[in-house]
């Protein structure tokens, strides 16, 4: 029988890295901060990091990001099949 194992490489969406603590089971955690407290860049570096392939697992906390930006990000992860969690 083969065990299920966690994603290896999770983007952390939003905030400012205090949560990241509370994925840690997870794997290796990267930070995005949202555009509102990172600018546009960390968003363009999450897009960028989903293209080529360096992400297991987004997860987005919405309390700190947009709607257009969360948008984007599960748009993208869809096309990849990239999985997604939602957190509030």
């Amino acid at each position: 029988m083969v065990s299920a194992q966690p994603p290896r490489r999770v983007a952390l969406m939003g905030g400012d890295g205090r949560n990241a603590e509370r994925l840690a089971g997870l794997g290796e955690i990267t930070v995005f901060q949202s555009p509102q407290d990172g600018g546009n860049g960390e968003l363009r570096r999450l897009l960028s990091a989903l293209r080529t392939g360096v992400i297991d697992l987004v997860v987005i906390l919405t309390r700190w990001n947009s709607h257009s930006a969360t948008k984007q990000v599960r748009k993208l992860c869809k096309q990849l099949k990239i999985p997604v969690q939602v957190v509030r």
